[in-house]
């Protein structure tokens, strides 16, 4: 635990050259897989939170995975960001209630430290504002906050296996990158150009035959050409929050691709809509897929084709219709490696119909979201062992359903969200119910007028959000019982109801009630983004 007990020197108590001798030491002492993984990290700015599986993604292109028999390489990536977290080498940003990493960083001691060895060992080069020449034989380039017009000249690039670009790149146009590539890097494996001011794919780009991860999220490109089929080595195609809708069938050419993920989503003004791609006839010849994001379902053919993807861990399927709900759990039935799987209903209004006698058994299923009306909570749903986040969203559940009574028997269940998920008036959270629960929100519950805690409900509740509950007519019954919470948030509720919390007299039973709780937060939808007050 490197930096514990450390923290009066790193604020300069003049013992910062044996810290910084400890740190080398640390870093030195790696083996030269982990070695290679941490001083990757360089290329990312100060305190930037660093995507955990875009990271290991990248990591895998890159080929500092070592292969072991008997486990995938995801596993193994893993693994090794578990390994440099117990050293103290990475920091955890954010994780999920269910466990999930989902944003690591380094502290910006150890960072200088990296970025100074990185540039030593001509591993990793970083132009930031304005720049005048390329760097000599760098393997790895970053691109941060560039300013001017880019450099000419690429000879000295013909050693690089990465680029990625941060921040607005106004000056990495198409035109740019087209001269950049087809000057320079033949073997690049890493091209990550998100957000860069791209309105098109440099055709130079498909002539990276080295080329395994492409990340083109939040570019201008509309259209993926067909000769993305020339990328044989292509394994992360990643094209998050653009305006690209459909693949060509050359797609299927790529039969190395662990992860596609394709669409966008909105925010809480617009209900969480998502925007996928149009399916693929032939998409289950893509074997290798672990990680398949927003395909739309256009019917049973294209859900029989899923189920033929049986290495799939992470599966987000639009455009669910009613019909195709049975031919979708044979296909689940398949899937036994699936850790996350998010269902998206074709319309508001169309029902999920999920309850058949096909059960799928995903034992190792973590997350599970399902977007569309159902008529009650599939059975299979409660034998859900490993199930640490469930999201329910427009599921319009009738009031007679025991929903809430059978959710809280799910042994692992971290964090729940029901978004336009239950019609009745009250909502009752009963004894021994949801033993390992830390999250909950109650989201847009129209007719939501009441909610109760009973004694030894929820024990290990840390977070309780309500938003849009604009019935409700006053806190939550038995809030004391919750005595594990440190968060509780009112966001875009009646009037009186806020009134009524910031105005709580210490005396009243409603500030005794709440007086236990760290963080009290009142919130509302302002200009696109949520304005918080604590109380």
């Amino acid at each position: 635990m490197i930096f514990r007990g450390f923290g009066s020197e790193i604020d300069g108590s003049g013992k910062l050259d044996r810290i910084r001798k400890i740190l080398l030491f640390s870093c030195s002492d790696l083996p030269h897989h982990l070695k290679n993984c941490l001083l990757y990290l360089s290329i990312y700015p100060e305190d930037y939170p660093i995507d955990v599986q875009d990271i290991l993604g990248k990591w895998i292109a890159l080929g500092f995975i070592e292969e072991e028999e008997g486990m995938i390489a995801t596993d193994i990536a893993m693994r090794y960001l578990k390994e440099l977290i117990n050293r103290s080498l990475i920091q955890v940003k954010e994780m999920w209630a269910d466990g999930k990493l989902v944003n690591c960083g380094l502290h910006d001691f150890l960072r200088e430290i990296i970025v100074s060895k990185s540039k030593e060992q001509s591993f990793t080069a970083i132009i930031t504002g304005y720049c005048t020449r390329w760097p000599d034989k760098v393997r790895h380039l970053a691109i941060h906050n560039f300013t001017g017009n880019p450099p000419q000249g690429f000879s000295s690039l013909k050693c690089l296996r990465s680029v990625e670009t941060f921040g607005n790149e106004d000056s990495l146009t198409t035109s740019f990158l087209s001269k950049f590539l087809c000057g320079g890097p033949k073997f690049l494996k890493v091209l990550n150009l998100a957000s860069a001011e791209l309105d098109s794919i440099p055709k130079e780009v498909f002539k990276l035959f080295h080329l395994e991860y492409l990340d083109l999220s939040g570019t201008r490109v509309k259209i993926i050409p067909k000769s993305i089929g020339q990328l044989q080595n292509l394994e992360f195609l990643i094209l998050l929050e653009t305006t690209i809708t459909e693949l060509p069938v050359e797609i299927l050419k790529l039969r190395k691709l662990r992860s596609l993920v394709v669409g966008r989503a909105d925010d809480y003004s617009n209900n969480f809509a998502l925007w996928g791609f149009k399916s693929l006839d032939g998409i289950g010849k893509l074997t290798s897929l672990e990680i398949l994001g927003n395909i739309e379902v256009d019917g049973g053919k294209v859900v029989r084709e899923i189920g033929k993807l049986v290495q799939l861990r992470q599966l987000s399927i639009t455009k669910l219709r009613r019909e195709d709900g049975k031919e979708l759990l044979y296909s689940l039935s398949r899937l036994t490696n699936l850790r996350e799987l998010y269902i998206y209903s074709i319309k508001e209004e169309e029902t999920l119909d999920l309850q058949h006698s096909v059960s799928p058994r995903l034992g190792f299923l973590t997350r599970l979201s399902l977007t569309g009306r159902l008529e009650r909570v599939p059975e299979w749903v409660m034998s859900l062992q490993s199930l640490g986040t469930l999201i329910l969203q427009n599921s319009e559940l009738s009031e007679d359903e025991n929903a809430i009574d059978c959710l809280g028997h799910l042994p692992n269940l971290a964090a729940l969200i029901l978004s336009r998920a239950c019609e009745g008036e009250t909502l009752c959270f009963k004894a021994g119910g949801f033993p390992k629960l830390k999250e909950l929100d109650l989201v847009q519950l129209k007719r939501l007028k009441w909610v109760s805690v009973e004694e030894e409900s929820m024990p290990n509740l840390q977070r309780f959000a309500i938003l849009g509950c604009k019935l409700m007519e006053g806190l939550p019954l038995g809030l004391q019982n919750l005595t594990e919470l440190k968060f509780l948030g009112f966001y875009d509720m009646f009037d009186d109801l806020i009134d009524k919390v910031q105005n709580l007299d210490n005396q009243s039973d409603d500030y005794q009630t709440i007086s236990h709780i760290p963080q009290v937060c009142i919130g509302h939808w302002i200009n696109g983004e949520w304005k918080e007050e604590f109380l």
